[in-house]
């Protein structure tokens, strides 16, 4: 093969790992048809958030980092994280205001930036979601072994474990693998009893979240956050970023919210309300327990895998315990439902798209279902409850979230600047001549948008102004120089339509290196020459904000916007490099594997039976006539003639 056909070859490669999604809209400008039922109330999707976030957290994350991670101070590790995942919040919100017919975060980054993008988010939230399930199953054990005083632990490790031998932890937890297996099979019955099911889990949750800040704040004692226990921060600042960024994890519920947009009633009201509100009690009820858990025991004897009702229990409030269990489990059972839930979706998603198999995005036609992808990807689930501890799956946890709202982030400016975004009018009776009209009418904007900026630069190449004055030459240079309209001309001749992309790029870039920078380096650099590196970083990140600030946005049609864009998602960018940065080893090998084998997933099959590689006209047909939005791979006979027609 010759190096030219190698350049044209990655060429191709590279335009289609650039592709974006489109979405089709009605003659009517609805972007809500679907084949679901759409019977989700504002109240049923606030309560799949707060299940979904209110459980892990508070019952799973806390003993453990409270223990090896940031002490005390996992308090201060909860709020950063929530503030973080709160300007996260605003961007998930604006694009179910937008694309209330997308999913996740997987969705709007295919929408927003490309394929490539939308695979690593959604492939990395696949993960995420799988050790979940292990964590919450394994915690959930772990709780209704204490009621009944160890004897499961106890048999398992006098009759099982000697037969099996060594493995990744020093107790296997069968009891764990039954409870995800479980949760599973009930979750198959669909989406209505699993509604009325969550709700009351959640319900009885949240009342129990209540009495553990009420009795653990009476039988608090701050001598445990004093000198003689290590102190409130004995691993330091270090030790609180840290902790922020596997707490991060707890926030994840927020993807469960967005993946309701094609069963809510009112997506474009219901998803923003119900993202605040439940971010809101997510972060009360996290602080509230973090702070009396740490407070009630010292953080160095508290038990990792349950250790609200060991500490409880210490103080003689065994009612309390016992209310505590059950709170536990009700809230575990929401996690796991909001876990299995999202997991099914992105896989589905995914599939849908052609870029996992088929098999994947199989629907059951009775429970509405993906139930394959729910079975198979759950299988890894039950292994990893079984063979992994807590503290080693919590180590791994985060880098899919903390990805997931970074490519949300950085989506927002995309999309807020893209004019008009990827949607296409289509006239029911002729699609491909919506298509084309839409098409057209961009040109034409384009090009009326250039004529003006043309006119602007002759004007201002005159010699003479209003006046009849000769023009200073010097004045007139200054004047090219911070017009902005002949600022952004030059840029977008130069990058074409990818200037905005490239700006967002080189920010996520330059917030890496000032991380880095900050972590690695400042105590072998010399304070001044660290103060200039730094300072130079933020002179960049400063122009890159004004150039991407000096464009028009596109707000129209909008229910709810972010508020200060460019620069609340540019935080958000910031923290969420911040605690990617603070993350162990042990995570950031799971995410090289991880991402080898969805590369290679990718590279040999998703790039090549992408539905993006189908042609305008056929692929109208295939998303908007032919094929159901939940059951887009049954084998009707013209479905396949479709899928086939593209070979």
């Amino acid at each position: 093969m010759s190096l030219t056909q190698i350049t044209n070859k990655m060429n191709i490669i590279w335009q289609q790992m650039q592709r974006t999604k489109t979405i089709y809209q009605n003659e009517n400008n609805e972007l809500d048809n679907t084949q679901l039922q759409r019977c989700l109330t504002t109240l049923d999707i606030i309560l799949l958030g707060i299940g979904h976030m209110v459980g892990s957290g508070a019952y799973v994350l806390t003993s453990s980092i409270a223990k090896n991670v940031a002490g005390p101070a996992i308090v201060l590790s909860y709020i950063i994280a929530g503030f973080v995942a709160f300007l996260c919040a605003l961007c998930y919100a604006e694009f179910s205001s937008r694309f209330p017919k997308c999913g996740s975060a997987y969705s709007y980054a295919y929408i927003a930036l490309g394929e490539i993008w939308a695979f690593i988010v959604g492939w990395n939230m696949i993960l995420e979601n799988i050790i979940g399930i292990a964590a919450v199953s394994r915690a959930s054990s772990a709780y209704l072994d204490s009621i009944i005083g160890g004897e499961i632990r106890n048999y398992t490790n006098s009759w099982i474990a000697p037969i099996l031998g060594e493995t990744l932890t020093q107790h296997m937890d069968i009891m764990s693998g039954l409870i995800a297996i479980g949760f599973t099979i009930f979750l198959t019955t669909g989406m209505k009893t699993t509604t009325y099911i969550n709700n009351t889990f959640s319900i009885i949750n949240m009342i129990v979240i209540i009495i553990i800040i009420i009795v653990g704040g009476y039988y608090s004692d701050f001598s445990n956050w004093q000198n003689d226990h290590g102190g409130f921060m004995p691993f330091g600042w270090k030790g609180v970023f840290a902790g922020s960024a596997s707490c991060f994890y707890a926030y994840i519920g927020f993807d469960s919210i967005a993946t309701s947009g094609e069963e809510a009633r009112d997506p474009q009201r219901s998803i923003p309300i119900a993202t605040f509100i439940a971010m809101i009690v997510a972060s009360i009820s996290y602080v509230g327990v973090s702070s009396v858990l740490t407070l009630m025991f010292p953080f160095d004897q508290i038990s990792e895998e349950s250790g609200l009702p060991d500490a409880l229990g210490a103080h003689g409030a065994n009612w309390a315990k016992f209310a505590v269990i059950i709170g536990a489990c009700c809230g575990m059972a929401t996690v796991l439902i909001g876990t299995i839930y999202s997991l099914t979706r992105i896989v589905y998603a995914m599939a849908d798209d052609g870029l996992l198999f088929p098999w994947m995005g199989y629907v059951n036609s009775k429970s509405q279902i993906p139930l394959m992808a729910m079975f198979f990807f759950t299988g890894f689930g039950v292994i990893m409850a079984i063979f992994m501890d807590i503290t080693t799956l919590v180590e791994m946890m985060s880098i899919g979230t903390l990805i997931a709202y970074l490519v949300v982030s950085a989506s927002v400016i995309v999309v807020r600047y893209r004019r008009p975004p990827n949607i296409v009018q289509l006239n029911i009776e002729d699609d491909v001549v919506g298509a084309s009209d839409a098409t057209q009418q961009q040109q034409q904007q384009q090009q009326s948008e250039t004529k003006k900026i043309s006119e602007h630069e002759r004007l201002l190449d005159d010699n003479d102004d209003e006046d009849g004055n000769i023009r200073n030459p010097l004045q007139d240079t200054f004047k090219r120089l911070f017009n902005k309209n002949i600022v952004l001309a030059s840029l977008n001749n130069y990058f074409h339509d990818s200037l905005i992309p490239i700006c967002v790029l080189s920010i996520v870039i330059l917030s890496v290196l000032f991380c880095l920078t900050c972590k690695l380096f400042q105590k072998d650099i010399d304070e001044k020459f660290l103060s200039f590196i730094l300072s130079l970083i933020t002179t960049f990140l400063i122009i890159l904000i004004s150039i991407i600030n000096m464009h028009k946005q596109n707000i129209e049609n909008l229910r709810y916007k972010v508020p200060f864009v460019p620069f609340i998602p540019v935080l958000s960018i910031f923290f969420n490099v911040a605690l990617i940065v603070n993350l162990n080893w042990l995570t950031w090998m799971r995410f090289i594997i991880w991402m080898a084998i969805g590369f290679s997933v990718y590279f040999f099959y998703g790039i090549k039976s992408s539905k993006a590689e189908y042609n305008d006209e056929l692929r109208e047909k295939i998303n908007i006539d032919n094929i159901k939005k939940w059951n887009s791979f049954d084998s009707t006979s013209q479905n396949e003639d479709i899928l086939m027609a593209r070979d």
